[in-house]
């Protein structure tokens, strides 16, 4: 169980939002709601749910004058085969998939992995004893080559089989990474432009969003039932867009999520560092969303925290944003 930014009907006023989500081998599982909070927290609530709104809709809009060029590649089992009943609170049954033969031998790959984020997930994913084969992609510009951090990481001890892709700048995923995505049961996507001095999110939108959509449609093409965490800014627009693109080819909007571990890993080392709690005992829920004001710790929800005056609060609320 762990916080990301997935569709989910935790708040009734948005169709996505971040709170705690059990997974499982097909995804999403469970969306937790969000629980006791205490009155700060409820205003700051109000407040991000604003922001996130206007957000999302960014996304919808994007959406909404888009559309996926393919879907499963021909020769995959049709839709209805791959997919089983989805249990009456979580899923439609229209979106559930089957979930993988080999538990524990899993096909990874991470689009941007030779990026500042895409190396070091890289590796984790290399090091992780349920990782069989890593995929590394990334563009020929990229300043450190796919190959090399696959070659690299292919000298591991570990069981993973690591193997580079790159594709030219103008080159099309949907036409070059059969053989990388086929098979895949989760795509990692740390890529796309950073945001710039000057830029609005809405610029930044317009050009990530494109560059998510080449991935998003090529895993549609040739691994449809693969998890997707997209590590896209704005995330809080690039999710709710990617998802409606997916329910447009009748896949799963569910198997994509927005990765927001970085907001709980800097909550609870914060936590730790005024507390002195062991960092083990310490899980702070973020929810909300995955960028300023949208990103919502609760405090209140943690032990550790019972005796630290409530004045100091904003300013580490903040500090977990910025």
């Amino acid at each position: 169980t762990e916080c990301a930014y997935v569709a989910c009907n935790v708040r009734s006023e948005l169709p996505y939002f971040a709170s705690k989500v059990t997974f499982g081998t097909t995804g999403v599982k469970t969306v937790h709601p969000v629980g006791p909070i205490n009155e700060y927290e409820q205003t700051r609530l109000k407040e991000a749910m604003t922001q996130l709104k206007d957000e999302i809709d960014a996304g919808l809009q994007y959406a909404a004058t888009q559309q996926l060029a393919e879907g499963p590649k021909a020769g995959l089992a049709p839709l209805t085969k791959r997919l089983s009943p989805a249990p009456a609170a979580a899923i439609s049954p229209a979106y559930m998939a089957a979930p993988p033969s080999k538990v524990g031998n899993f096909k990874v790959c991470v689009c941007g992995g030779a990026g500042g984020i895409g190396q070091p997930l890289c590796m984790l994913m290399a090091s992780n004893p349920h990782v069989s084969e890593l995929c590394v992609y990334d563009l020929t510009l990229a300043m450190v080559p796919a190959a090399g951090v696959a070659a690299d990481l292919s000298h591991l001890e570990k069981k993973s089989k690591v193997k580079g892709y790159a594709l030219d700048k103008d080159d099309l995923p949907r036409d070059k990474l059969e053989e990388c995505l086929t098979g895949c049961n989760l795509v990692l996507v740390p890529a796309g432009m950073p945001r710039k001095p000057g830029q609005t999110r809405s610029d930044l939108l317009a050009i990530n969003a494109g560059i998510a959509k080449n991935i998003v449609e090529a895993c549609a093409k040739f691994c449809p039932d693969a998890v997707l965490g997209l590590i896209v800014n704005p995330v809080n627009s690039v999710v709710p867009a990617m998802c409606e693109l997916y329910k447009k080819k009748g896949l799963d909007p569910r198997k994509i999520c927005g990765v927001t571990s970085l907001d709980i890993v800097r909550a609870n080392k914060f936590v730790h560092e005024i507390t002195g709690a062991p960092l083990d005992s310490i899980d702070v829920p973020v929810v909300g969303g995955h960028a300023g004001t949208t990103i919502l710790p609760l405090f209140s929800q943690v032990p550790a925290m019972k005796g630290v005056p409530a004045d100091k609060i904003p300013a580490l609320d903040k500090h977990v944003q910025d």
